[in-house]
């Protein structure tokens, strides 16, 4: 090898003069940036295990937290009678049926058959037909259509429109959205 080319290489030997005032030089590292590069790998050797054995991790912390909201939120939530306090009361009905047919009867048709909505006389309940839930049901609505009514009618008109649904004529045959329920033929005219 000629002596041009061993000066091609990434390190300027030691000894030649500098270059536009920067100079190579073989200085050792800091003993500063030593102390922190081992205590950096003496903190992993540490921390790995207590952290892979302790069972610490972002996705328990964070659900206990959300835990604890949901608990401070629930103590905090005003109650909602789990029975309808209008249950048989004649006035309360009445108002009932007004609000039904104002604003329900448009999904459910006046007599509760169903029309866009399921049937509200028939024996099938998606979601259950005790008090309570079906006070959330139209309070909070579900997927699929079922709106939340609480923001307009109040908790008050909902349970009275409970009240009234109640004193409809129930039918033993699935309606509208039940399962196994057949639409009735359309008429043919000729």
């Amino acid at each position: 090898m000629s002596d041009d080319e061993l000066r091609e290489v990434a390190e300027r030997p030691t000894g030649e003069a500098p270059r536009d005032g920067i100079g190579e030089e073989d200085n050792p590292i800091p003993s500063w940036w030593w102390a922190g590069f081992v205590a950096t790998i003496l903190f992993a050797a540490f921390y790995l295990p207590y952290y892979t054995f302790s069972g610490w991790s972002q996705r328990t912390q964070y659900d206990a937290e959300v835990a604890d909201a949901r608990a401070r939120a629930a103590a905090t939530a005003p109650s909602t009678p789990t029975a309808n306090p209008y249950r048989g009361d004649a006035a309360a009905i009445a108002e009932g049926r007004e609000t039904f047919t104002t604003i329900c009867a448009a999904c459910h048709k006046p007599d509760g058959t169903g029309l866009v909505g399921p049937s509200l006389v028939d024996p099938y309940w998606k979601y259950g037909n005790s008090d309570a839930v079906l006070f959330e049901t139209v309070t909070k609505g579900r997927p699929g259509g079922m709106p939340a009514w609480e923001p307009q009618l109040g908790a008050t008109r909902i349970w009275k429109v409970l009240a009234y649904v109640e004193t409809l004529p129930k039918s033993d045959r699935p309606g509208l959205g039940a399962p196994g329920y057949t639409p009735p033929a359309p008429p043919t005219g000729r």
